[in-house]
């Protein structure tokens, strides 16, 4: 028996050291990410630290860790950044040219992606290897032909002019396409044989089942659009139709210190985070399901 005992004891002390290690192998990376995580967010919680220090106390915020929280919260910058420029307009403008464009996005390639993904058509294959290779091609390669073609439409200086040109993005028609691909042929022939038209199947069986998809193609597009810069800046010559990202890099030569200028980054940085925040479960599960599938 005693024996027997000594065994027991041989077998389970390695097992005990295993957990052991697994758990400071899970402590180790808790704390990394921790870390890291500080290490990302830290650039935010300065500007949103500064935006509501006095301008008395910035000059002493950086010298040490006790003079870095603000003792006093002060509204001054933004009321600095609110009377000089017309924020509220370029929000507006903002608003408007990211939430056309999203719209846009999700009803020409969601239907795209659905024709490429569910409706066989002769040469179907060659169309999504030329929509992957297109993929290589940056935005700087194509600005100049877009920019002639939007010019002889005479678009510029017009909403139109920032939202037609996103209307189509190789790469939410490929996640669309990869998204749809999982879903069940039966579904779509089942609901055909009750009489639905292909339209119909879209919008009223296919949509409901891919709403991660959708949230996270609308996430991208609308955070893309928010954060613009470089082709509002080409397109938007008069100042009453800026976007924030623009009216931000003018308002940093007006601004008397940094901190009214973080401010103003605070005003364009807070409502993407809110959103984010409350879409962010559908954002992970629509990246979590973009698997590689045959193409």
């Amino acid at each position: 028996m005693q024996n027997t005992g000594e065994c027991v004891v041989a077998v389970n002390a390695p097992r005990g050291g295993a957990k052991a290690r697994r758990r400071a192998v899970l402590a180790a990376q808790y704390v990394a990410n921790i870390l890291l995580g500080i290490l990302f967010i830290s650039p935010l919680l300065w500007m949103f630290v500064t935006a509501f220090n006095p301008i008395q106390a910035l000059d002493s915020q950086i010298s040490s860790i006790t003079e870095f929280l603000p003792r006093t919260l002060s509204l001054g910058n933004f009321k600095a950044v609110f009377t000089r420029i017309p924020m509220v307009r370029y929000l507006l403008n903002t608003l408007l040219y990211a939430l056309g464009t999203v719209v846009l996005v999700l009803l020409v390639n969601a239907l795209a992606g659905y024709a490429l993904a569910k409706i066989p058509f002769r040469g179907r294959g060659t169309v999504i290897m030329f929509i992957v290779i297109m993929l290589t091609i940056p935005f700087e390669g194509i600005t100049l032909s877009l920019y002639m073609v939007v010019s002889k439409l005479q678009l510029l200086n017009s909403p139109l002019a920032v939202i037609l040109p996103s209307a189509m993005s190789c790469f939410y028609i490929f996640m669309f396409r990869q998204f749809f691909s999982g879903i069940p042929n039966a579904v779509i022939e089942a609901a055909e044989i009750d009489g639905c038209k292909p339209l119909t199947v879209f919008f009223r069986v296919v949509i409901p089942m891919a709403t991660p998809v959708f949230v996270t193609v609308f996430i991208l597009e609308f955070f893309g659009k928010w954060s613009d810069y470089y082709w509002p800046m080409l397109t938007l010559t008069d100042s009453a139709l800026w976007n924030i990202q623009i009216a931000i890099a003018d308002f940093n030569s007006r601004a008397e210190h940094y901190g009214q200028f973080m401010a103003a980054l605070t005003v364009c940085t807070l409502p993407i985070v809110i959103l984010f925040l409350f879409l962010q479960k559908y954002y992970i599960q629509g990246i979590a399901t973009q698997g590689i599938k045959d193409m």
